[in-house]
């Protein structure tokens, strides 16, 4: 399993209020990918607490307890860093 380093910055136009962090995500691969980006456009899914939680779960390493740790806007940017570093166009080799 691979993983990658990505920079998180809080949104000012949605006034998140938090320092910049790196967070190590996983390299994921179609089928996890795919379910992501299933839960996220399924309109029936709230896209409350427990989904951007679900995403995080699903990509990194992190435990429960250093998740608590985090405020709500860190577990959300978090997460849309995750789903926009997923979605980026692959270069062919």
């Amino acid at each position: 399993m691979s993983f990658k380093k990505i920079k998180v910055v809080a949104d000012k136009k949605v006034n998140q209020n938090f320092k910049t962090f790196e967070a190590e995500i996983k390299l994921l691969n179609l089928n996890e990918r795919a379910e992501i980006n299933d839960l996220i456009m399924d309109q029936e899914v709230n896209k409350n607490f427990s989904f951007w939680l679900k995403i995080i779960k699903d990509s990194t390493r992190y435990s429960d307890e250093e998740l608590n740790e985090w405020s709500l806007d860190q577990i959300i940017a978090l997460s849309s860093a995750i789903v926009e570093e997923m979605n980026k166009k692959k270069l062919k080799k």
